[in-house]
């Protein structure tokens, strides 16, 4: 049980490419820690990115398939901002090794908004994995993660 709390709390540093703020929030679904989810305040219209950081501590490799909300049509999965470019059909996960996303970066793209993204408002996504299963997360919306 130490080793495995030990072990848990070394994949939880890999999540710190985020920085530990003090709203910080993290969830746990089988092997896979998910670190502080947040997302950019709306730029464009009907549109938005979020960001959230993952480690699967596993021994055995996932993918997060898909993601859905109540606050937007559509969501894909982005390796970047060229939006020319088809988006993903997953993001691996392998063991051991942290997924991080950031603005310019990899993302998650928020299509057809019901409403635009506000600086400090909060709502859900339904994270879907492989192997894990599906995980609610609330996302905050900020300039950085925990700003």
């Amino acid at each position: 049980m130490l080793m495995h709390r030990r072990r848990l709390i070394l994949s939880l540093a890999g999540l710190a490419a985020c920085p530990a703020p003090a709203r910080a929030h993290s969830y746990r679904l089988g092997d896979l820690a998910i670190g502080h989810a947040w997302a950019l305040p709306s730029q464009i219209p009907g549109e938005g990115q979020a960001f959230v950081p993952i480690v699967n501590n596993g021994k055995t490799p996932d993918e997060l398939v898909a993601a859905r909300s109540s606050v937007c049509g559509t969501i894909e999965l982005r390796r970047n901002n060229r939006y020319d470019d088809p988006p993903l059909s997953s993001f691996p996960l392998e063991p051991g090794k942290p997924l991080p996303m950031r603005p310019t970066a990899r993302h998650l793209r928020l299509m057809s908004l019901r409403n635009p993204l506000l600086l400090d408002q909060r709502f859900t996504i339904i994270l879907d994995f492989l192997n894990a299963g599906e995980i609610e997360v609330e996302f905050h919306v900020e300039e950085t993660p925990g700003g």
